[in-house]
């Protein structure tokens, strides 16, 4: 009985230390979030503790008078404190990280500061794509997503453009359940930032992983019945990004998926009674791929499993027969060379 009690003891003594690390997490995290703030003027910590965009804003332009590179500054602290306040108070994050971004939306803040407006961009898409921000706040979200996206396009880095549209259209597939139009606002957003040959061949695998994040949407009912003819725009261009020898060979498998649910996107009725001529685009698309020699390169197999997207059939399936098929076809045995002539053997006579 006395050992029973010493393990007990000693068990509960062993989580004790574990107990305090827990209960002084919301505190590290308050912590965090004053030291933020106290590195803003008094103003702008003011309307940063306000949670109002415009307010800050605001704050932002008269702290900056009309000077570019000042703005931009303003803009990289309050974006570090809009990232502290996520664990704490998501719905002011990305208010104050709206302000920020619209302040580096000016073309004089981004000519003067492309580093801090490339900061600040950066920075708010770790700040959309929390899942605590998309619960409270996915209108906001998909405001906040779009307009970076919208930046990064504008600094002519195609590989920040490509890193925020994949981030931007990972926010939309989250927040289509609740907010379909505004997700395939976001959605639409990054697949025309990403629909640039510069872009694809700087980041092919983002740039496929857009596309098929964008398609997966448009396959929503919910989407496709709240923004029909943007669906269909999505659609067609993640046809042509994916068809790309550049974006396809990332990962051919995940391209023809993709265009598949391209397929079954215009297909839908919802889709087709606005947009009929979208059937027609990405079935062509889908038809000129399927005899393209780079894409019959990179995957042996595309011609019958695009060909199987066509005719409505499931193109995994498809690739898993022909695997089957190549694995239990047997080697063909080598021919045996005939004998050399002997040069000194007369011919008979």
């Amino acid at each position: 009985m006395a050992r029973h009690r010493f393990l007990v003891l000693l068990f509960a003594g062993a989580l004790l230390p574990a107990l305090p690390l827990v209960a002084l997490a919301p505190q590290a995290a308050a912590q965090q979030t004053a030291q933020a703030l106290t590195t803003l003027p008094p103003a702008l910590r003011a309307a940063v503790l306000s949670g109002n965009a415009q307010q800050v804003q605001q704050a932002i332009a008269a702290l900056s008078s009309g000077d570019p590179q000042r703005a931009a500054t303003l803009a990289a602290s309050t974006i570090n404190a809009a990232e502290q306040l996520v664990a704490t108070n998501p719905q002011a994050a990305i208010q104050v990280a709206a302000a920020a971004v619209e302040t580096v939306r000016s073309q004089s803040v981004q000519q003067s500061s492309p580093q801090q407006t490339e900061s600040v961009i950066t920075a708010a898409a770790r700040i959309f794509v929390a899942p605590a921000v998309q619960r409270v706040a996915p209108a906001a979200v998909a405001q906040v997503a779009a307009a970076a996206v919208q930046v990064a396009t504008a600094t002519r880095n195609p590989t920040l453009t490509a890193n925020v549209a994949a981030q931007a259209v990972a926010a939309a597939e989250a927040i289509v359940a609740t907010n379909p139009a505004a997700a395939v606002q976001v959605t639409a957003a990054a697949v025309q930032a990403i629909n640039s040959p510069t872009v694809q061949q700087a980041a092919p695998a983002q740039a496929l992983q857009v596309a098929t994040t964008a398609a997966r949407i448009t396959t929503q009912p919910s989407a496709q019945q709240a923004a029909p003819q943007a669906v269909a725009t999505v659609a067609t261009s993640v046809a042509q990004i994916v068809t790309n020898p550049v974006v396809y060979q990332s990962s051919p498998a995940a391209a023809v998926q993709t265009l598949a649910n391209a397929v079954a996107a215009v297909s839908s009725q919802a889709v087709a009674a606005v947009a009929p001529q979208a059937a027609q685009s990405v079935t062509q698309t889908v038809n000129q791929a399927a005899s393209s020699t780079a894409l019959a390169q990179a995957n042996p197999g595309n011609a019958a499993q695009l060909n199987a997207v066509l005719t409505g059939q499931n193109p995994t399936q498809v690739a898993q027969q022909q695997t089957t098929q190549q694995n239990n076809t047997p080697p063909v045995a080598p021919v045996p060379a005939p004998p050399a002539e002997n040069p000194n053997q007369s011919s008979p006579t």
